[in-house]
């Protein structure tokens, strides 16, 4: 996940915001981080292969 910045102090006050704290807190923090690299690698693919082909 190099290269991906998440302003972690924000997710998390967002996620108490939504009723999580300790490891749910934490694993909503880890999905997010997830999702985000995902979507950059997604991004990097069809960067390289524009008519994905």
């Amino acid at each position: 996940m190099a290269g991906l910045t998440l302003d972690t102090a924000g997710a998390l006050a967002a996620a108490r915001e939504l009723g999580a704290a300790g490891w749910p807190a934490a694993e909503m923090l880890l999905a997010i981080r997830i999702g985000m690299a995902e979507g950059s690698t997604a991004r990097r693919e069809g960067e390289e292969n524009p008519h994905g082909g």
